[in-house]
Parts: structure tokens; C-alpha cells; sequence
């Protein structure tokens, strides 16, 4: 049986969790909001530099809720409705999962993070090559070199989290968040 005293421990974790997992699902949310670009050719935004910053900091399944809800908040808010919202849920989590998980294991913030964005970058390019080439039926094309465009943004957009987060990281890891 736990005693009191270790019960509480339990819940004040919970409840610091569930806290930060509120705190990083708004930074997601306003890191997605400031951006230079438009949707649909270049975008460059913080969002991605918030959901691996909640890498390092949170555990892994914490930290992709916190960056698959931000990012799915976003779209409904701002850009997108409907079952594309689903779809950034999806890539968001694997992304903010994938870099805490790896960051667990190794605490190097580079690798946690260029692993998280490489899941989340290959999981955005087949979800683009599938909804433009069947959902749309364009020809292959014109897909690719969308496809390509939209990679080599997105890998600028990577690096670019990675440096952010880094940075915020090395700033915040002495701060008893948990």
C-alpha cells in the first residue's frame, strides 16, 4: 500500500504533467501562429521549435499530445477544419513522440530532435503525395515537384526547430519543471 505521503507525490506529478502538457499545447499553438509565408508555398513558424522543446522537457507520450493537440488546435482555429485536423494530430504526435523518446534514451537534444522532425517530415511528404495525387488527382507531375517544395520547406522548417529549441533548452534545464 502507498502511503499518503507517496500518494501525494504521485498526484503533484500528475498535476505538474497535465500543467505542462496545457502550457505546451498553447506554445504550439502561438509558436504555429507566428510565421512568415503563406500555407500553401513556404511557411516559416515556431510551432515545430515548441513541440521538440516539449520533448526534452515532458515524457514522450506527454510531449506528442501536447504537440499533436497544438498543432490540431491551429489548424481548427486558423487554417483548416474538418479531417486534415486529424492528419496534423497524427504527424504532430509522432514528431513530439518520437524526439522525447529518443531523447529519453540518449539526452542528446540534436538527435532527439533531427529524429522527430525526420519521422514528422516523411509522415507530411506521404500525406501530401497522397492527398494531392489521389485525393486530388493531379499527375505526378505536378506532384512532385510540389512534394518537393514542400520537403525542402519543411526541412528548413526543421533545422531551424532544432537551433530554437536547443537554444530555449539550454536556457530552461535547470529549472525544476517536474
Amino acid at each position: 500500500m502507498l502511503s499518503t505521503t507517496n500518494k501525494l507525490i504521485m498526484i503533484d506529478k500528475k498535476v505538474k504533467n497535465l500543467t505542462l502538457m496545457a502550457l505546451f499545447t498553447a506554445l504550439v499553438v502561438i509558436g504555429s501562429r507566428i510565421y512568415v509565408g503563406t500555407h500553401d508555398t513556404f511557411r516559416f513558424h515556431l510551432g515545430n521549435s515548441m513541440c521538440i522543446l516539449a520533448a526534452f522537457l515532458m515524457p514522450p507520450l506527454h510531449a506528442g499530445l501536447a504537440s499533436g493537440v497544438g498543432s490540431m488546435l491551429f489548424d481548427i482555429l486558423f487554417y483548416t477544419s474538418g479531417p486534415a485536423c486529424l492528419i496534423t494530430f497524427a504527424t504532430k504526435f509522432v514528431m513530439g513522440y518520437v524526439a522525447g523518446l529518443v531523447f529519453e534514451k540518449s539526452k542528446n537534444v540534436i538527435l532527439a530532435g533531427t529524429l522527430g522532425e525526420i519521422a514528422y517530415i516523411i509522415l507530411y511528404a506521404l500525406k501530401t503525395y497522397v492527398e494531392r495525387r489521389f485525393v486530388m488527382s493531379m499527375a505526378i507531375e505536378a506532384v512532385l515537384p510540389l512534394l518537393a517544395a514542400k520537403v525542402g520547406a519543411s526541412v528548413v522548417n526543421a533545422i531551424a526547430a532544432i537551433v530554437v529549441s536547443t537554444i530555449l533548452y539550454n536556457m530552461l534545464k535547470n529549472i525544476k519543471l517536474s
